[in-house]
């Protein structure tokens, strides 16, 4: 379970592993491969392998998932890791 707090944005990223998310509570965006999904309780989502993806909330709500993956979980930055400021907020074009 992991706890995603509002307004808060993971740069482009992938995993060696498939990974899964199911939405407990909140909204939660994704974008993969030029497509966007707004997520509510109860969805599903399946991220294969090695795919770039980008992960955000909204300004007002939060989000507590439920992530499942078939390995280990790594983090792979696109773009290098992220600053603390990148986190926040993130790309305002892409709300």
């Amino acid at each position: 379970m992991i706890r995603v707090p509002k307004n808060f944005d993971v740069p482009q990223h992938w995993h060696t592993a498939n990974e899964t998310h199911t939405i407990v509570k909140g909204t939660f965006i994704i974008e993969c491969e030029g497509k966007r999904e707004t997520l509510g309780v109860a969805s599903f989502n399946f991220v294969p392998r090695k795919t770039v993806h980008e992960v955000w909330t909204t300004a007002d709500e939060g989000a507590l998932l439920f992530i499942t993956v078939d390995g280990g979980w790594d983090l792979n930055w696109v773009n290098g890791p992220p600053k603390a400021a990148d986190l926040v907020a993130g790309p305002s074009s892409r709300r």
